[in-house]
């Protein structure tokens, strides 16, 4: 190329690249020299080609959300994209990117267009529709831009930047019970506690109905970074709202847009799951469990429709006698690729997602059905308890499908024992008092579960129609420890029960100090590994078929 070519392209005011396609044996492109760069070029990508470097050079070195390569291969084979457009750090302007292909000379040039002023025209026509009308916040979609723009910014200057995504805890709740204009004020409120943190690198946005994004730049390290995010949450403690938070961090977590959201999200999703109300930083954890998860609720949907689930059932004893009580139906998942996963790992897996109502559904017919063949060949009067999840209790249509089982296989209901957790009162204790009151009028049993390991409170057992109380093996555990503390609980919770007229079930008694100690509590059942295990089908049928040694035990 000519010096007066060059001194001519020089001043001329739009970028300008020159490259020769690199070749490997087989003739493929695997490459491009660039053979020239204007002084606008250079200006526009920070000096990052000052050297005229290979193309892969380039690419990585402007920014890597252009497919800089893909473009070229397409403008050689006479394709071209119509609007792929760059924002440059350094000039702060946004420019269209063309390329041409030139054959005879084997040149492809690139020619950067400035489309600032285009850009910022349509800017401001497109304000109305990116502006929140109620809090006066740029919505999800300014928010994209103005991300994409201060991600560029901060990797061109080379200073950190934040992301913290804000969920407003419980707002549904909050519509539902109190009405939409009590859930609106909520919303005006939160963005009132933002605004007072409102600077030029504090950027914020109305992310979605009960969620802000708070862009956060230009701060000196990341414990001035922590300060600043505690500042925002103690001012929401102040005004009493209960927010979730998550936050990511470039380049520390990540350099890429899309990431820094994603990871934002997860930890916002932690904090939900952590009890609410609390900022947490994300975590590479947090990614691997996330990654972990989406594979088993893949699994888990194979599973359920492949029928791939098993029922085990674990015997429960009358303490004094030693008689059979009944068994309690519990899931089980052997799974080809991930092994034996844990009902703790999965149940709460199927609860997120809403998997819990048709795995529910399976366990309780299955139940069911084993209650019926039971009975029909070892005339069985035990009692078969059965989990029920507070999303598959509360769902439209679970009386129905409990009434349609039982009037199906003929079974005694009063055989069925449904088990159910502390989880179900939260938010909900009106509508799960009136469903539990359904299932007794059926003549079904109600057992709750776990007790003492949520809310543990003694008062609402009276509001309650129950007939069991199953104390948690978190209080069996300790039972026979010196100081006596979970002796004296126990005991308590056993005399208070037993004068409201239910039965109680202690869980996880593992070995005869435990048992004696209960008996002398006066506790009516016991579960566990020491009287036995959970057991497959067929065990369980040998049992019953008077097969003593086909209980396992400790």
């Amino acid at each position: 190329m000519s010096v007066n070519i060059a001194t001519i392209l020089d001043n001329i005011a739009a970028p300008v690249v020159a490259a020769t396609p690199i070749k490997d044996h087989t003739g493929k492109i695997i490459d491009f020299d660039i053979i020239y760069t204007n002084e606008e070029v250079k200006i526009a990508s920070g000096y990052a080609m000052q050297n005229k470097p290979r193309w892969s050079d380039f690419a990585m070195n402007i920014t890597s959300d252009i497919p800089w390569f893909k473009m070229a291969l397409d403008a050689i084979a006479g394709r071209f994209h119509d609007d792929v457009r760059y924002f440059s750090p350094s000039t702060q302007a946004w420019y269209k990117i063309e390329m041409k292909w030139l054959p005879e000379d084997k040149y492809i040039i690139i020619t950067f267009i400035n489309v600032t002023s285009e850009r910022e025209y349509y800017r401001k026509l497109k304000k109305t529709l990116i502006t929140d009308p109620m809090t006066g916040f740029s919505n999800r979609t300014g928010f994209a831009d103005s991300f994409a723009i201060t991600l560029e910014t901060a990797r061109f200057k080379k200073y950190y930047a934040a992301l913290l995504v804000i969920d407003i805890d419980n707002l549904q709740n909050i519509n539902d019970s109190l009405g939409s204009q009590a859930g609106d004020k909520v919303i005006l409120d939160v963005a009132e506690v933002l605004k007072q943190f409102q600077r030029e690198y504090i950027q914020i946005f109305r992310y979605g109905d009960d969620e802000f994004a708070v862009i956060i730049t230009n701060f000196e390290s990341q414990d001035s970074l922590v300060n600043f995010i505690d500042c925002i949450y103690d001012a929401f403690q102040l005004k009493q709202i209960s927010v979730s938070g998550g936050i990511s961090m470039f380049p520390t977590n990540t350099e890429q847009k899309d990431e820094m959201i994603r990871f934002a999200d997860m930890a916002v999703h932690y904090a939900k799951k952590n009890g609410k109300n609390s900022f947490i930083y994300f975590e590479p954890e947090m990614q691997r469990v996330f990654i972990q998860h989406l594979t088993i609720q893949t699994r888990m949907n194979a599973a359920l429709l492949e029928s791939n689930f098993t029922q085990y059932y674990q015997p429960q004893f009358d303490i004094q006698t030693g008689q059979l009580r009944g068994f309690e139906a519990l899931i089980r998942w052997n799974d080809d690729e991930l092994g034996n996963i844990s009902p703790s790992v999965f149940i709460p897996l199927a609860e997120e997602t809403g998997l819990i109502v048709p795995i529910g559904r399976w366990v309780l017919y299955t139940a069911i059905n084993t209650l019926k063949t039971w009975q029909a060949k070892y005339n069985f009067r035990g009692i078969i308890s059965v989990n029920v999840s507070p999303i598959q209790l509360l769902g439209d249509g679970f009386i129905e499908e409990l009434l349609d089982m039982i009037e199906t296989f003929k079974v005694d209901p009063s055989l069925l024992e449904i088990e159910i957790t502390e989880g179900v009162m939260i938010n909900n204790m009106g509508d799960a008092i009136e469903k539990l009151r359904q299932i007794k009028a059926l003549g079904c049993r109600v057992s709750l579960d776990d007790f003492g390991t949520g809310y543990s409170s003694l008062s609402y057992l009276q509001m309650l129609p129950l007939n069991t109380l199953k104390i948690d093996k978190a209080f069996i555990n300790d039972i026979t420890s010196e100081d006596g503390v979970q002796a004296t609980i126990t005991r308590s919770i056993i005399d208070m029960v037993e004068k409201m007229g239910l039965e109680t079930i202690a869980e996880g008694v593992e070995n005869n100090e435990q048992l004696n100690m209960l008996n002398q509590f006066r506790c009516n059942f016991v579960q566990g590994f020491l009287r036995g295990k959970p057991m497959p089908y067929n065990l369980c049928d040998a049992y019953l078929a008077g097969d003593v040694n086909a209980l396992l035990k400790n």
